[in-house]
């Protein structure tokens, strides 16, 4: 399995364990959304890895984009939900299958309205640093 892979799969299992986060978004954390996926929901949105590697190490940088949608009114909701998401994977300790991940910080986060004006959308771009395990 791709560390990219791992890691998402160690990243959803992380999220699926926070028993605050499962009492809003329930089961609606998904690797890929169905077709009517329902709200609030967090979805991973894009996953892409590069080659790190120097000369006495072997790392791969991973960058998630995981993307948390809510029509509960406003931002409000969407924000609080990336802000759980962030606080649960800062104190997780990942077990991706094959890597150890050797740093995850945020990149970046941004909350916004969608074009129809009832969907917020937060996006939280991740960035992870793993080795072989």
């Amino acid at each position: 399995m791709s560390a990219s892979r791992s890691l998402v799969a160690a990243v959803l299992a992380a999220l699926r364990g926070d028993a605050a986060l499962v009492a809003v978004l329930a089961d609606r954390l998904w690797d890929g959304a169905p077709r009517d996926p329902g709200f609030p929901h967090l979805v991973v949105d894009e996953a892409v890895a590069r080659d790190r590697s120097g000369l006495d190490a072997e790392l791969e940088e991973v960058r998630l984009t995981l993307k948390i949608f809510s029509r509960a009114g406003g931002t409000a909701e969407a924000g609080r939900l990336a802000e759980r998401v962030e606080t649960v994977l800062a104190a997780a300790a990942l077990a991706p299958v094959g890597v150890r991940v050797v740093l995850l910080r945020r990149e970046a986060s941004e909350t916004r309205l969608a074009r129809d004006r009832r969907t917020a959308e937060a996006t939280l771009r991740l960035v992870a640093l793993t080795e072989p395990a």
